[in-house]
């Protein structure tokens, strides 16, 4: 009986080392695939960083139309010149490729993981959504929206001040004071299901720190830009 009572204890004490063999296992396997992940971010970011700086700056495209590519001052795609149209086409096409695969990338190291899509979102003064972009609707959506709501430079300089936010995790709302209309962004788990009204909300702390990241990293970059 003494030698069964042993066996069984035995047993258990297997059990107990075995299952925390496993959870510890599965927990090292878990922070390497995050390393792994953080790791394939933070190279996409860099790379991304450093052609926006070369090639796909905002500020530099919205000079370059308004010296000699605008027909008008509407502010929208169609009264751009030809050149015009074709530098702001693949300015977008740039954005319209990575945008999305930068938020598909931070998704994997994030709390929920099934928040991967992005959402650029136009309001008006009341916070009412005019018109959201995803993926979905391309190069297209954002000549649409440039158009219709008088948009184009504004977008423009979202489109290249938004991966900074993305990376750090911050809110970016910008308003465009010729027409009161904003622009923000989300990232859901679904493009389709977006509030019919975008209000601006309190900061908590962690967003306040992200923002701060921000700023920091945007005055170092023109300090580096200065020199």
């Amino acid at each position: 009986m003494l030698f069964t009572a042993n066996l069984m204890d035995n047993w258990k004490l297997y059990l107990v080392i075995g299952a925390v063999g496993v959870a510890l296992i599965t927990l090292i396997a878990l922070m390497i695939n995050k390393g792994k992940y953080q790791a394939r971010f933070n190279s996409f970011y860099k790379r991304m960083d450093k052609t926006i700086t070369k090639k796909f700056n905002g500020n530099v495209l919205i000079e370059t139309l308004l010296n000699g590519f605008t027909i008008d001052d509407t502010n929208t795609y169609k009264s751009l010149k030809g050149r015009g149209k074709s530098k702001v086409k693949k300015y977008f096409e740039y954005y319209v490729k990575n945008l999305p695969e930068l938020v598909m990338y931070k998704s994997f190291i994030s709390p929920d993981k099934n928040k991967n899509q992005l959402v650029i979102m136009i309001l008006d003064e009341y916070d009412k959504v005019l018109y959201k972009w995803d993926k979905s609707k391309k190069i297209k959506g954002l000549i649409k929206a440039s158009n219709k709501y008088q948009m184009l430079n504004p977008i423009i300089a979202y489109l290249s001040e938004l991966p900074i936010n993305i990376k750090e995790g911050a809110p970016y709302r910008f308003i465009n004071h010729d027409n009161d209309y904003r622009m923000t962004y989300d990232i859901v788990k679904n493009a389709k299901n977006v509030k019919k009204k975008q209000k601006e909300k309190k900061l908590t702390k962690s967003q306040q720190k992200a923002l701060a990241k921000v700023e920091k990293a945007k005055a170092k970059k023109l300090a580096k830009a200065g020199k």
